[in-house]
């Protein structure tokens, strides 16, 4: 079997942080030859950014096993079998030489009835905790891709390999260029608060910024929460910092190759994707994750002195202020962190995630 003739099926979504990594696999593995498929739910992100990436997608009808108390646990529980059916029904349509489950609760009856079929399985796990469903299909997978080394007791043994978290071929190709990049006369902050905003951080950046009288030595892209453009952009123009305003930023990768420093959530793409580039950040991880998720994944930057992270619970303007002022006004402090930001950063993270894919497909058939 060579990778022209190798079909592998994605199935995940329901976040950017499931998505964006699902597609910098789907993007590697046609470099090599390979063809892409994906399986997702209606309605959810991944039914926007799989197609505006250019990727066939299909869709079955699951229902999540958590968040909606227990009559959202009896309703996901009573649909499985009728989502393992019409996964089932995709996959012999489909034909593919492997699976991989990306995270999110649409992966678990695709990947389990991959299992059933016979079909070689793996599945990325980007984050510092495992999430539920890669929890439920930890023992039946063939592979385990991992973005932390903690995760792999998860796995029986030698089904896991730390790889890092998958990121797209145009972080990638904006890291090499930022390298050749001249220094700026002002530092650029980006603001982001991940594919569905932040309040806590659309309200409280332009006031910590305006607190240390950082307008003369700054300018700021802001990404902010839907419906919180005229507020943020009002509070810019009211503290006179130069600031570009927007809902969704195009191009990521431009965003960050100009950046000197971020300040953002700690989701695991987000994390890949600032140590890949080389970045310094400012993290405040969102607070109400049960297993504290995005506190872990900012761990390693905050050890390393890549990143300063906040207890947005007991985080004033005063400390984020403080938090982010050395970054601005300190140089070398700057240039320090970026490069424990970069030691942290595996570039490689794809290549790995599609030639452990590609070996487990040929080995399977």
């Amino acid at each position: 079997m060579t990778s022209r003739s190798v079909k592998i099926v994605i199935a995940g979504g329901g976040t950017g942080g499931h998505v964006i990594p699902a597609i910098a696999v789907a993007e590697e593995l046609v470099v090599q030859g390979g063809n892409v498929r994906f399986i997702g739910v209606k309605n959810r992100i991944e039914s926007k950014l799989v197609p505006a990436a250019g990727f066939g997608i299909d869709f079955i009808k699951v229902k999540p096993l958590k968040g909606g108390g227990l009559t959202g646990l009896a309703l996901g529980i009573g649909a499985i079998p009728l989502s393992s059916l019409q996964a089932a029904s995709l996959l012999g349509k489909l034909s593919p030489s492997a699976v991989l489950g990306v995270g999110g609760y649409v992966a678990g009856p695709v990947v389990l009835a991959a299992k059933m079929a016979g079909i070689p399985t793996a599945i990325l796990e980007q984050n510092a905790t495992v999430g539920l469903t890669n929890i439920l299909l930890a023992k039946i997978v063939d592979r385990a891709f991992v973005s932390y080394e903690e995760t792999l007791d998860a796995f029986p043994p030698g089904r896991g390999e730390v790889t890092g978290n998958p990121v797209r071929r145009a972080i990638i190709e904006a890291a090499a260029e930022k390298q050749l990049s001249q220094d700026k006369s002002r530092v650029r902050i980006v603001v982001m608060g991940g594919s569905q905003g932040a309040n806590a951080i659309d309200e409280r950046v332009p006031a910590a910024l305006s607190a240390k009288n950082l307008s003369n030595e700054i300018t700021v892209l802001h990404q902010c929460g839907s419906g919180n453009e005229s507020i943020v952009r009002a509070a810019y123009n009211e503290a006179q910092i130069n600031a570009e305003v927007t809902r969704f930023i195009d191009n990521t990768a431009a965003a960050y190759r100009d950046a000197d420093l971020v300040i953002s959530r700690s989701g695991a793409t987000t994390i890949a994707e600032l140590t890949v580039m080389g970045l310094p950040a400012v993290l405040l991880p969102y607070p109400h994750h049960t297993d504290h998720q995005q506190e872990k994944n900012a761990r390693p930057m905050k050890r390393e002195g890549a990143a300063k992270v906040l207890d947005e619970k007991s985080t004033d303007i005063n400390d984020l202020a403080a938090a982010i002022e050395p970054f601005v006004r300190d140089a070398d402090y700057r240039k320090k962190a970026a490069r424990a930001s970069s030691a942290l950063g595996r570039p490689g993270a794809t290549s790995l995630v599609v030639n452990g894919l590609l070996s487990l497909a040929k080995a399977g058939r």
